[in-house]
């Protein structure tokens, strides 16, 4: 029984022996990117969306809600909806103004055209809309997959920004943070994302679902020093 004792725990030391070095040399070049694994882990986000998940699925329709209430331009999307456009000061683009969401890796350049054809550039200012750091709606559109990650460009990856992201723009002199406050999905004609409001908000709008055109996803940031206010 002794002699059984003594040859399992020689056993057991062998083997100890023998896959602890393994293991270190395994685990050692790895170690930086299993740390920054369980460090990006994020349970509290992760509880968020699959609440927000489940709540979005058993919960009524907008259309069930609105009725037939709700204010849609018929056939027109919301890119189509200038009316008639003066002539524009390309101010934004004169002062080099950029947009960046760091949460998902998009940086790009706005511009300004009085038709949805200068989406085909890049970031759209809707060009009804106010400048950044002004008060009222600043209206950014883009493309959903024009351009698709690697490319910083696109809102291709939109739909993963959070409420507490950051909607910064920059420009020549000027730097404007705007903080996540919605997100929602309309539908492709629903013009009320794109009307002024009384507050210092940006509104960005691109396609959704992802490579469709059927809707529109549409995140709201408020300014920063006033959204801390609130």
């Amino acid at each position: 029984m002794t002699k059984s004792i003594y040859k399992y725990l020689i056993t057991v030391f062998l083997l100890l022996l023998l896959f602890v070095p393994i293991s270190y040399f395994l685990i050692l070049p790895n170690y930086n990117i299993l740390i920054g694994t369980f460090k990006r882990v994020d349970l509290k986000r992760y509880t968020y969306d699959i609440c927000f998940s489940l709540l979005t699925t058993v919960a009524p329709t907008k259309e069930q809600i609105l009725g037939t209430s709700q204010i849609l331009v018929e056939d027109v999307s919301i890119e189509e909806y200038l009316g008639e456009v003066e002539d524009i000061d390309p101010i934004l683009e004169k002062l080099n103004t950029k947009l960046e969401i760091e949460s998902i890796g998009v940086k790009g350049n706005i511009f300004q055209g009085s038709d949805s054809n200068t989406l085909e550039k890049g970031f759209w200012h809707f060009p009804l809309s106010k400048y950044p750091g002004q008060k009222g709606n600043v209206v950014v559109i883009s493309h959903r997959y024009l351009h698709i990650p690697p490319a910083k460009n696109t809102f291709f990856n939109l739909d993963k920004v959070r409420k507490g992201d950051s909607l910064f723009f920059t420009q020549e002199g000027n730097s404007y943070n705007y903080i996540v406050s919605e997100v929602k999905i309309v539908e492709k004609n629903d013009i009320s994302v794109i009307q002024d409001s009384s507050d210092y908000r940006v509104t960005l709008i691109t396609c959704t679902p992802l490579w469709t055109s059927h809707q529109r996803l549409v995140v709201i940031g408020k300014l920063d020093k006033l959204y801390q206010k609130t």
